[in-house]
């Protein structure tokens, strides 16, 4: 029996105009799908039996499925399906497309798969019988510059078919790959990998009209060169001139001219503000340690004092990236308190008492890997009101 993925258990009529299905990198379902979550906060998500796809409802226009790191392609009124047989998916596919026709446009279909597919379900001939029927409705084949696509993923996980008319005709490119640390004109070994970087602002932050993005230990800059990348207003702070000079020579070479950096103190961020910038929707951290630390304020005081800081001009999110021992990847749910590596400078039960008496409620953290000996939590929390 085939079950469709829409607001009705029915033909596809029940996927209304506005609903669309999402389709997640494989990287870190996990984190995307908290970021998907963070970058809709006011529409409906709902997350379906794949951990890399989501159903979201939004206006087709917003700009946040463009500035997302974990999305990778976005089905304009998708149907997802349990898979049964190939007869029964075209039947469903011809009646999406009598639906939603594209009128005149030219027009491509574009398959792929996450993980290893399903067994028995060829891409490349689903693929093929998919683009027949739209030459029997008198469609225009263009492979090579169509204005509309047709998308079929197959999730080997949850043994489903996805299908619709792409968003920008996914799935789209790492363009992160375009901007790697180590490609930069001012390189630390510490830099954070770009699509985390864009990840943990947009976790932070929220959608595009929360507000500006607030990094006040900016270093090369990888926060803020994403921030504004995305069209943000941001702030990048550095207690070090040298590191401000490399932070906006990078964020030139990402190809933008602005100028959001100023040298200041993370734990006194309040004086060091432009004018007219002294509200933030999110906070973003990656602070120092081991060798890379500078100052003479050790681990804990320089956290805490900039936690403390940080809530004085944040009315949203809190990204904090902070080194762990490696334990093995778990990329299809947030950690839970027994599964939580060994922190590098902190325990975790200190760790939340910090945010406690800062004023930040803690909500969730993710594990990344880094190499054998090094990992990632990826801390998520938010503010706390204040009387």
């Amino acid at each position: 029996m085939v079950r469709m993925r829409c607001r009705e258990e029915q033909a596809p009529t029940g996927n209304h105009m506005g609903e669309f299905i999402v389709s997640l990198r494989g990287w870190h379902p996990a984190l995307a799908q908290a970021e998907l979550s963070a970058l809709f906060p006011n529409e409906e998500v709902k997350p379906l039996s794949s951990p890399r796809l989501a159903q979201v409802k939004c206006p087709e226009s917003v700009p946040e499925f463009a500035i997302s790191a974990g999305i990778e392609a976005v089905f304009k009124s998708g149907v997802n399906i349990e898979w049964s047989d190939e007869e029964a998916l075209l039947r469903q596919v011809r009646q999406y497309l009598e639906l939603f026709p594209q009128g005149k446009a030219t027009c491509a279909v574009h398959a792929w798969k996450h993980d290893r597919g399903i067994n028995g379900c060829s891409r490349t001939d689903i693929a093929g019988k998919v683009g027949g029927i739209l030459s029997r409705m008198e469609a225009t084949i263009d492979l090579e510059n169509p204005e509309s696509t047709f998308g079929l993923l197959l999730d080997g996980h949850s043994q489903t078919v996805t299908f619709g008319w792409l968003l920008n005709h996914g799935p789209k490119g790492d363009s992160s790959i375009e901007r790697r640390a180590t490609q930069r004109p001012f390189f630390k070994p510490v830099s954070l990998e770009p699509r985390l970087a864009r990840l943990a602002v947009n976790l932070a932050c929220g959608s595009l009209a929360n507000g500006a993005c607030l990094d006040p230990m900016t270093g090369t800059g990888g926060f803020t060169i994403e921030a504004i990348l995305s069209g943000r207003d941001a702030v990048g702070m550095d207690l070090d001139n040298e590191m401000i000079q490399g932070a906006k020579l990078n964020l030139e070479w990402a190809g933008s001219k602005v100028n959001p950096f100023v040298q200041g103190d993370a734990t006194n961020i309040k004086p060091t503000l432009p004018d007219g910038m002294d509200t933030f929707s999110g906070v973003v951290l990656d602070p120092p340690y081991g060798r890379n630390s500078q100052g003479s304020m050790d681990h804990h005081d320089l956290l805490q004092k900039t936690l403390q800081s940080a809530r004085e001009v944040v009315r949203g999110g809190l990204t904090l990236i902070l080194p762990t021992e490696p334990r093995t990847e778990l990329l299809t749910q947030p950690l839970q308190s027994d599964e939580r590596p060994e922190l590098k400078h902190y325990a975790w039960e200190r760790l939340e008492e910090m945010l406690v008496e800062a004023g930040w409620h803690y909500q969730n953290a993710w594990y990344v890997s880094v190499h054998g000996s090094l990992g990632r939590v990826i801390v998520y929390a938010t503010t706390v009101p204040q009387d």
